[in-house]
């Protein structure tokens, strides 16, 4: 920590809170430093979130050195302000940007009334300042809400800085919690589990630090097992858990620190219970536990559902339209397809599926066609879960389409936040959702209640490939249910360049492990990730070379994504370097560990405005801007983003990406590493996923065995929900309240 007195706030970002300053210290700095600032001793510039400034003011700041273009300057993560002792220092502190309300002036009049009981004045009875000349009723009101919140966000730090709690992380507490976040937090460390970025290992160390929090406190307890369920909805897609389970897994979460008092199993099943009956932030239902959102979402979507799909049939006879659409486009259809158009326009709500080349694209259409024939004035919607998803739908019909979230008016910025799922209606007569094999529970339950009664809702997707990444298993119970009407497309009518890969990918639905092996269908053998990783790197290296030095048409998969040479992590750096080495005059900067380049291949990894989790682009510039490197990004469609350095983090490189990634993606060449120490990935619907990706050709590199093992495989992980059994339940309860109503 450095001790230092405020000189000037160089720049601020009201926005943001995003400050540089200028300091004076007594302390010794780093040769370094001193060289950036010749001249001026003890003189040195800060960055950071909200930094106190003010003529004067006294801070400890901690942080990390940075070279930039104005000389090295201390990006701090952490700083907090020193009680001032003397008049000369209550004066500055009282005058500084922290509290607004009181300026030079006011301040020297406070000061000059009170002396150094002015903080004593101010803390136990502030209306005392009313006697001081210019402070108003409404004033004193101003001033006390921002010494308030000086102070408190001053002992948060106090508090919160030993355990690495960045001040930009404070804020968001402060944000979240008001004035009072400080007692709060002390009460019960456990509520900062609230905020996005505080999972329990991270707060279970502050929690330790209060004395009245010992091992088995309910509220630890509560925490861990809240946890517990949201890590398993994350990372592997359960709505619910079995009760047993989650008290297995708290008992290990609870008791990791081997210097602490053993939780029981008994006691956790206890306040489970107590979280169920009592606090009601549990539900138990159908032999699982559920967090309250995830029921509510179940139980909300399957009802939204149902309430669209019990709207009386249609009867339109859309024959000779069907014959003077499919006559105009020179397309023959098959009979599953014919059906499929008519399904669309009998039922208010329909799905259709099927794998590459049965023609889903062709049906989307035609079936709008139709639709504009039938009623030109209807509006259609066309959508998709991802940008990437969205982006193809209008590449391959020609018609514009949009993300889910964006037409129900989720905020991108904001889309884990339980609120944001609660905004937004559509206005749209006939609605089209393409690759819903993608869409999650939450998604479902708003996208589902957006709906007006009278639409007419299609869904598209494959069954065959992943489910989505979030949790759930919206697509696949939908169909199994058997309460939705469904097509299965499983003809083939590709024939152009690229159709061995759609022929492997029928046989490998059909458990057939000889696949055809031509020209748009490599294989190439390697035993080990190592040998495989130099063979990718060639054959990435040639392909580039020889189709103008560009990376857009050729993407590596890879089943892993660490702990291996043949994982996306690793086969990224790889090929960072082949393909955009260091040179001189390229820009760089490092971050969280990460380091961009100039020319780099990279991907969002979360929703953020225009861009989308998994959309592609280019690192074109880095520079400087208001005191910060900033990294603008070419997403394409005219969408250049500027990253600077607090949102770098979603950023990774694109030149290889996890199988799970790539969906909703299309790409010319696909290179994927299988190998049989990838055992515990060797999964048919991951390997299906991956060669579907590629329109032109796959280059599978690796053991023909480990081919044969995933394609054999089809033991899928299965996911915790409930989602088909509650369709056929409010089925049933809806058919049930028609015939009381008919009889």
């Amino acid at each position: 920590m450095i001790h230092a007195k405020s000189i000037e706030r160089i720049f601020y970002n009201a926005g943001n809170g995003y400050t540089v300053a200028a300091y004076q210290t007594e302390e010794e700095l780093p040769k370094k430093i001193v060289r950036s600032y010749p001249g001026n001793t003890g003189y040195f510039q800060a960055v950071g979130i909200e930094l106190p400034t003010g003529d004067g003011v006294e801070v400890e700041l901690d942080g990390e050195w940075k070279e930039t273009k104005y000389g090295m300057q201390l990006d701090v993560s952490l700083f907090c302000i020193c009680i001032p002792e003397t008049e000369e220092g209550i004066k500055a502190y009282l005058a500084s940007d922290m509290i607004k309300g009181i300026g030079p002036v006011t301040a020297e009049r406070i000061v000059e009334k009170f002396g150094k009981k002015t903080l004593y004045i101010m803390e136990n009875v502030p209306e005392k300042l009313l006697e001081v000349s210019g402070i108003t009723e409404s004033r004193l009101e101003t001033i006390m809400e921002g010494y308030q919140k000086s102070r408190q966000l001053r002992e948060l730090m106090v508090y919160l800085a030993p355990f690495g709690v960045t001040s930009n992380k404070l804020m968001r507490i402060q944000e979240h919690f008001g004035n009072n976040a400080y007692p709060i937090i002390k009460k019960n460390p456990f509520r900062l589990c609230e905020i996005k970025g505080f999972g329990f290992l991270t707060v279970d160390p502050i929690a330790r630090k209060a004395k009245n929090f010992k091992a088995d406190n309910p509220e630890r307890i509560k925490a861990a097992i809240l946890y517990v369920l949201q890590r398993a909805a994350d990372e592997e897609g359960h709505l619910f858990m079995k009760s047993e389970e989650i008290v297995e897994r708290s008992a290990e979460l609870l008791n990791h620190a081997r210097d602490r008092q053993k939780v029981s199993e008994r006691i956790i099943k206890d306040i489970g219970n107590e979280m169920i009956r009592k606090d009601q932030t549990l539900i138990g239902n159908g032999g699982g536990i559920y967090t309250k959102r995830n029921f509510e979402v179940e139980m909300g979507a399957a009802a939204e559902l149902m309430r669209l799909l019990k709207r009386k049939r249609r009867k339109v006879d859309i024959e000779p339209l069907l014959q003077q659409i499919t006559a105009e486009e020179g397309i023959t259809l098959s009979k599953t397809q014919e059906q499929a158009v008519r399904q669309v326009f009998q039922y208010p709500v329909s799905i259709i599926t099927g794998g590459p080349g049965t023609g889903k694209t062709t049906l989307i259409r035609i079936i709008i066609r139709i639709q504009e024939k039938l009623n030109k004035d209807s509006l259609i919607l066309l959508c998709a879960p991802t940008g990437r998803a969205r982006r193809r739908m209008y590449e391959k019909t020609g018609f514009p389409a949009m993300t889910m979230q964006k037409a129900v008016g989720i905020p991108s910025e904001n889309e884990d936040e339980e609120e944001s799922w609660h905004v937004g209606k559509l206005e749209d007569d006939f609605i089209i959702a393409d690759e819903f094999g993608m869409c999650d529970m939450y998604l479902a339950d708003r996208f589902f209640s957006a709906i007006k009664k009278d639409a007419t809702l299609v869904m598209i997707g494959d069954k065959d490939q992943l489910g989505s990444v979030g949790p759930g298993n919206v697509f696949h119970e939908m169909i199994v249910s058997g309460m939705i009407p469904t097509t299965i497309l499983d003809s083939c009518f590709r024939q152009e360049e690229g159709s061995t890969i759609v022929e492997n990918a029928v046989r490998i639905n059909r458990k057939q492990t000889k696949l055809i092996y031509d020209d748009t269908f490599e294989f190439y053998s390697a035993n080990a990730p190592e040998d495989a990783s130099e063979i990718i790197r060639d054959l990435y290296e040639d392909y580039w070379k020889t189709h103008g030095k560009q990376t857009d048409d050729i993407q590596v998969l890879s089943p892993l994504k660490k702990n291996t040479a043949a994982g996306s992590d690793a086969l990224n750096e790889m090929l960072r370097e082949v393909v955009n080495p260091k040179r001189r005059g390229r820009k760089e900067i490092k971050n969280g560990g990460r380091l961009y380049r100039e020319g780099d291949k990279v991907m969002q990894t979360e929703n953020r405005d225009d861009i989308s989790n998994g959309d592609l682009g280019e690192v074109v510039s880095i520079f400087k801007k208001e005191g910060k490197t900033v990294m603008r990004v070419d997403f394409g469609d005219d969408r250049l983003v500027e990253f600077s350095d607090d949102d770098y983090w979603p950023l990774v490189h694109g030149y290889a990406m996890s199988v799970h990634k790539s969906q909703g993606n299309e790409c010319p060449v696909v290179i994927i590493p299988m190998l049989g120490c990838f055992w515990r990935m060797l999964q048919r619907n991951i390997f299906y996923t991956g060669i579907t990706r590629a329109t032109k050709k796959v280059i599978i590199v690796g053991s023909k065995r480990a081919v044969a093992q995933a394609i054999r495989n089809n033991t899928t992980a299965k996911r915790n929900t409930l989602f088909g059994m509650r369709l056929k339940q409010v089925g049933k309860e809806l058919l049930n309240a028609y015939e009381q109503r008919s009889a």
